[in-house]
């Protein structure tokens, strides 16, 4: 996608927050405008004033030193509106890309993502689409202020002094174009790096911290140190150079406003002295068109910094782009689903691979589970268990037929199944916030009493009332303040919140003791009475406590 492509679809983004950035822009120029006056009419004022002096002449200095004040006013208050505005419509339209971009990713979750880390997703959500301010805060905003003001400098420039007009303009094009053209491609390279080394750091940083146990039990969080090192050396490189050509067009604007500035004053004296200019304004004419020739640059200053950090939009552009551009695989169709007849399932055949140069996952797998029935599926690793609780959501596509309450499973609509259907995995994510805040991403409406039922079933709710603010206390990321256990149980409610009809639970036991386990089961047995339940499991004792039938599967089908 070229530079321009990517500029104009980051521009349709933005359209619904047109306005707030249409004021912004309207500020900033009056911002500029007012800074250019003022140092034009400061410069004219002081001039003459001095002429007056030594030739004894009358003026009247109200007016002017009216308009000093008057400009010097706007000029402040609209550097504060300009930023004010400036930021609340980027932080406005950052909520919104995060808004669509989360949008986009629900339908290909999670078949079409599992070759991203968590990691780099999580930063694809944050550090991608706050990257992107630059592209409207630093990039499209200050263009159109420089467009817009340098024109209407050079216009009125050219009714006062045509060949100080000339001048100015060729030094505004090559400040304002050249110079951060030649910045753009120049810093391109190290500002894509910069963002890939970014995501790689990002998710190294979230291996180190979720994976802290094992790599001390592996001997490996020197290595992993080692790794975070480097690929911050290499990040801080990228920067750097980007930061270097920066610098460089920086230095180039302010040579160009310098040459202005001289430029304005030789041409505007030459003519004075020549007598091209009218007796009673030429004098104090020029150093007012040298000061606004020089303060004409603030249109243009903010442009090279732009470009220095194009690179990084881009590539954060294209990445966003790239995740949110997939066609979903499992796609509604346009009929509504149909009302279940009741909560029974039925296998046919079916098949299943996660990737074509993979063995299957599910192999011509055949079972029926009636209405109501408690179900439970032991079988080694890898033999396909969690691959059948997670078709019954759609997940993935696959072979064969699966028969949901008497109707296809294809044709209910992935919102719809979701709703109805229910599965505590063993990767379920949990979020940094409160255990309140991870119940409700389940149930938005439930009550205080209906997550209390819910943590009383999981064997949590003691615990839970024993916390320093109890359901509102904070669990950290991904649920680091609980144990392996009390997470697994946090989901487990999380799932019965939603009241689903058919339910899924993905080794529930894990990582609890056998008292816990054995009170665990027993619970969930009494609350899950009339719902169709699939217990996926490793454990006998559970499998036997729980259900009311058992099934072996191996190499994805069913053998016992």
């Amino acid at each position: 996608m070229s530079d321009l492509a990517v500029m104009r679809r980051l521009l349709a983004l933005a359209r619904p927050w047109r306005g707030w950035m249409g004021l912004a822009v309207f500020v900033a120029c009056a911002t500029v405008l007012a800074s250019v006056a003022l140092m034009g009419v400061a410069g004219w004022f002081i001039a003459a004033m001095a002429i007056a002096g030594v030739t004894t002449g009358m003026m009247n200095y109200f007016l002017p030193a009216a308009g000093i004040r008057f400009f010097a006013i706007v000029r402040t208050g609209g550097r504060y509106g300009e930023r004010l505005l400036s930021h609340e419509a980027t932080l406005r339209l950052l909520a919104g890309l995060r808004l669509w971009l989360f949008r986009r990713l629900i339908p290909l979750s999670p078949g079409q993502l599992q070759a991203r880390r968590g990691g780099d997703l999580a930063g694809s959500l944050q550090a991608d689409v706050e990257t992107l301010q630059h592209a409207y805060l630093r990039l499209a905003s200050p263009v159109a202020v420089a467009l817009a003001c340098s024109i209407a400098v050079v216009l009125v420039v050219a009714v006062l002094h045509p060949p100080t007009a000339l001048a100015l303009a060729l030094l505004l094009i090559v400040a304002g174009g050249v110079v951060p053209a030649l910045a753009r491609r120049a810093a391109a390279a190290p500002g894509a790096e910069a963002v890939a080394s970014r995501a790689a750091l990002r998710v190294a940083t979230v291996d180190l911290l979720q994976g802290l146990t094992d790599l001390r039990a592996a001997g490996a969080v020197e290595r992993q140190l080692a790794a975070l090192d480097g690929l911050g050396q290499r990040l801080v490189d990228n920067q750097s150079r980007a930061a270097n050509a920066g610098v460089m067009a920086e230095a180039a604007v302010g040579l160009s406003a310098g040459l202005a500035l001289w430029s304005a004053a030789l041409l505007a004296s030459a003519s004075v002295a020549a007598g091209a200019l009218l007796p009673e304004v030429a004098p104090a004419l020029v150093p007012a068109l040298a000061l606004a020739a020089l303060a004409a640059f603030e249109a243009v200053a903010p442009l090279p910094a732009a470009m220095e950090r194009w690179g990084e939009v881009r590539a954060a552009a294209h990445r966003i782009f790239d995740l949110a551009d997939r066609s979903p695989a499992i796609v509604a169709g346009p009929d509504p689903s149909p009302p279940p007849r009741d909560a029974s399932i039925v296998f046919s055949s079916v098949r299943l691979r996660y990737a074509p140069d993979l063995p299957p996952a599910l192999d011509g797998l055949d079972l029926a589970i009636p209405d109501g029935r408690h179900l439970t599926i032991l079988g080694p690793s890898g033999a396909g268990k969690s691959s059948l609780g997670r078709l019954l959501v759609r997940f993935w596509e696959y072979e064969g037929e699966i028969r949901l309450g008497g109707h296809d499973l294809r044709r209910y609509r992935p919102d719809d199944l979701r709703r109805l259907v229910g599965i505590a995995t063993q990767d379920a994510q949990l979020f940094n916030g409160s255990v309140r805040d991870n119940l409700l991403m389940a149930a938005p409406e439930a009550d205080a009493a209906a997550m209390d039922q819910a943590l009383e079933v999981v064997q949590l709710a003691g615990f839970v009332r024993n916390l320093t603010d109890g359901i509102d206390t904070w669990i950290g990321e991904a649920g680091a303040r609980l144990s392996a256990g009390q997470a697994r149980r946090l989901v487990l409610a999380r799932a019965l919140l939603r009241d689903p009809r058919i339910l899924i639970l993905d080794e529930p036991t894990e990582n609890l003791d056998a008292s816990t386990a054995r009170r665990l089961i027993a619970s969930l047995r009494a609350a899950t009475a009339h719902r169709t339940v699939i217990l996926i499991t490793h454990d006998p004792r559970a499998a036997a406590q729980f259900t009311d039938e058992i099934v072996q599967m191996a190499d994805g089908r069913v053998v016992g």
